[in-house]
């Protein structure tokens, strides 16, 4: 017997049709016939299974017999209000966009409006909305899926010259009303010529409940552009997450992206990226900590098509009882790509012989003037460290948590704004100090 490559749910489609009418810009043919469109091309492909080179490690047999209606953007104040507390950073001067249950929120959001930054939410704007669900190159299966359930998200362009003077909040909220509910966004962000932006990401949900969150993002730099993302991953412990990222970085551009995975039972982040200019630079950064029925699974592609370009990859994780995780991890060198220089690290602590972590760093080199290395491991905390600590007067939890924070740290210490690296590091140690098996 032989595992199908994809799988198939036979009620997605009919659960579309019964919903369709009530998404947004339903009253429009172009966007409702795109809709259809990327429905039909899901139903062609369907749901990746177990034999999908890159989905190996995240089993999404689940999918085939759960349906997730799109949710409602209603919600009472109180239980938003008190999400919305847990995830805004107030330390961090600048505008806020929230998002509820996937869809934007009027009342706790404040639009970025800096000269020469233009925002666009989608659902107040049927014409930039209806662009975004066109097919492309990144539409795969899951992609098309989010084109057609898609309820909201925006479109960032940057001016060339401009660099905003601060970071902009976007705020995911899944409230106690999204049980067996799906939230879909999408996002698009253009930085003109020599552009600099910094983004802040947090997805935040109630506990108890079950839904699926999943945003998909093509970030598009131009000459000498700035971008960085901070993600911040607080999801409910029995939902579903999924953030797809497609970054396009041209000559002289920078495109970092930095992220800590803490919340949900079944986490992706796939992060595909691609140099299309010289002398650009990628940097991919991230910390993930697991524990009981806790999947968390990186995917990252860097496709080194321009020669004289540099990138760093650096991720580190933590497994307690019960939590699994996976880094998949390629880099591509095409054969022109001469003077290439890519660095990939993926390192793991296991706190108990219970948990269990998979590295599969890949490199494919086509040409010959390269500097390209890679490293994984899977370890355990050391015996020696922990018997000092421990003779220091500090109680086995204690010792362990100062260990763990120390070896995730590495991955935040290089942020520059003081204010999100405490940020990083507080959630890390409240993890960590609440929970870290004795």
């Amino acid at each position: 017997m032989t595992l199908k490559l994809y799988l198939d749910n036979p009620e997605i489609e009919p659960g579309f049709e019964a919903v369709r009418a009530s998404l947004p810009g339903a009253d429009l043919p172009g966007l409702n016939m795109l809709r259809g469109d990327a429905m039909s091309r899901f139903v062609e492909s369907g749901i990746p299974g177990p034999k999908v080179e890159e989905w190996k490690y995240t089993n999404l047999n689940f999918l085939a017999k759960q349906n997730f209606q799109p949710a409602s953007g209603a919600e009472s104040p109180e239980d938003v209000k008190s999400l919305f507390d847990k995830a805004y950073m107030k330390d961090i001067a600048g505008p806020v966009v929230v998002f509820v249950n996937g869809h934007i929120n009027v009342a706790l959001s404040s639009y970025p409006d800096e000269k020469g930054l233009a925002f666009t939410v989608l659902s107040e704007n049927t014409e930039v909305f209806q662009e975004f669900l066109k097919e492309s190159e990144n539409s795969g299966a899951l992609n098309n899926l989010n084109r057609a359930l898609v309820t909201d998200g925006y479109h960032m362009e940057i001016a060339a010259g401009t660099r905003l003077k601060q970071p902009v909040q976007i705020v995911h909220i899944a409230t106690s009303s999204t049980d067996m509910k799906s939230l879909r966004t999408r996002v698009r962000i253009e930085a003109g010529e020599n552009a600099k932006a910094e983004i802040i990401e947090t997805f935040i949900g109630a506990e108890g409940i079950r839904y699926w969150s999943h945003m998909v993002s093509d970030i598009n730099l131009a000459k000498g552009a700035d971008v960085t993302i901070y993600q911040f991953q607080r999801q409910g412990k029995q939902a579903i997450h999924m953030t797809e990222l497609h970054s396009s970085v041209s000559d002289e551009a920078k495109f970092s992206h930095i992220s800590l995975q803490l919340g949900a039972e079944v986490s992706r982040t796939e992060i595909i990226n691609s140099f299309t200019g010289e002398f650009a630079h990628i940097e991919l950064r991230g910390a993930y900590l697991g524990r009981v029925k806790q999947s968390h699974d990186i995917f990252t592609q860097i496709n080194h098509d321009k020669p004289n370009c540099q990138s760093n990859q650096l991720f580190r994780g933590v497994l307690d009882e019960g939590g699994t995780s996976a880094f998949q991890g390629k880099v591509v060198v095409a054969r022109d790509a001469q003077k290439t220089n890519a660095d990939q690290s993926n390192k793991n602590l296991l706190l108990s012989r219970k948990a269990e972590a998979n590295c599969k760093p890949e490199l494919l080199i086509y040409a010959d003037d390269v500097k390209c290395t890679h490293g994984a491991t899977v370890g355990e905390l050391d015996a020696d460290h922990l018997f000092y600590l421990r003779s220091r007067g500090l109680d086995e939890v204690a010792a362990k948590g100062l260990l763990v924070e120390a070896f995730v740290s590495g991955v935040f210490d290089e942020i520059e704004d003081e204010n999100l690296r405490t940020s990083f590091r507080d959630l890390t140690s409240d993890w960590l100090s609440h929970e870290v098996t004795p």
